[in-house]
Parts: structure tokens; sequence; C-alpha cells
């Protein structure tokens, strides 16, 4: 499926990327992904872990294989999102998100819910900090969107990077920061494969 169908249509004129959440090592290390990478080559944003993880184990045959990140944040990644989105959409603003009913807390028979490509999803409105405490503690909500619709993110079960929508300025900060690992995407082309198996 094409990354770009992740992100609602109101956010669709917004620049799109794609940020890889890092897998574990054996010593639950975050594993970025453009280690797998042979020498000189770069990251793409259709790019496949397991892929990258199968070429990268004709190389390396005694490698231990790493733990797919599986929708959580490692708390660096925890810590530049909270700095960056904290600052650009303000602490206090309530996001609307949508976690999937199988991962989402006990909730009332009046609560809202929707579906996406077959699978239901709980509505919450929620604080980046919420967010970013979800994410470290277990899974972050698989679609979130700003109601002023500067920014936004979706992905698909049991994530292994999220794709991001971003008005200028915020697509500027999440791109340039180091700390980050994050590829343009193009929307005609970069799909979202299947998830890290790890």
């Amino acid at each position: 499926m094409l990354a770009r169908d992740y992100i609602g249509e109101e956010f669709r004129s917004l620049r799109l990327l794609r940020l890889f959440l890092p897998a574990h090592d054996h010593s639950d290390a975050p594993l970025r992904w453009s280690s797998l990478l042979p020498s000189g080559a770069g990251l793409e944003a259709s790019a496949d872990c397991n892929e990258l993880w199968s070429s990268y184990l004709e190389e390396h045959p005694d490698a231990y294989p790493p733990d797919a990140p599986l929708g959580r944040l490692d708390r660096e990644t925890a810590a530049v999102l909270r700095e960056i989105l904290g600052a650009h959409l303000g602490t206090d603003l309530l996001l609307n998100t949508r976690s999937w009913v199988g991962r989402s807390r006990p909730f009332t028979p009046q609560a809202t819910t929707s579906n996406f490509y077959g699978q239901e999803y709980l509505h919450e409105d929620l604080c980046i900090e919420e967010i970013i405490f979800r994410g470290v503690r277990d899974q972050v909500p698989d679609f979130v969107e700003d109601p002023n619709h500067s920014f936004a993110w979706g992905t698909g079960l049991y994530p292994d990077s999220l794709v991001i929508a971003a008005s200028p300025d915020l697509f500027r900060a999440l791109h340039q920061d180091l700390r980050l690992e994050v590829v343009s995407i193009v929307p005609h082309r970069d799909v979202l494969p299947a998830p890290f198996e790890g």
C-alpha cells in the first residue's frame, strides 16, 4: 500500500516523510536501519527491513537477529519527538488519535470507533506527552492528527516506522534532526512494506 494512504486527505497537501523506529540488538541497544546497509548505500522511503536484514545476513551469517520495534519508541526517539512536536504544536494541544482495538485500553460502548482496511480503531483525544508515554510503555497510537491540520502520522499494525505529514517548519525540524532516522516520501511511488519481523 502506498505510504500516503496512511495519511488523511485533509493532510495530503503536506510533505511526507518516513520515520524509522530503531530495532534493538541482543543487548537492547537501539539499532538503526542504516546500520544494515552496505557501505555507501542510502536508506530509501520504501525500505523493507526484512529484506535489509536478509541481505545483511548474507554478509554477516553469524549476526544475532534484532528485536523488531513493533510500534514502541526507544527513549531517544521519544525524547526527540516530545521536544520537536511540543515546540511546534504546543504541549497542551489535544491531538485526534486512533488505536487498534486489539491493543487499546477497555472502552465503553459509547466510545467512537472507525475502520481502516478492515481493522477497527478506537478514537481518543490525547496530548503529546500521553502519546509519547504510550509509545515508550507499549505502542504509539496508529494514527495521530493535529486538529489544525499541520501534522499527522499513520502506520500499520505492529509498525516499524511512521508515515508523517508535516507543515514546512515541522517537516524541516524532523528531517534535519540527526537523532532521528527519516527519509522523504515520494507520494505516488513509495510504499509502506509489511512490518519488520525481527
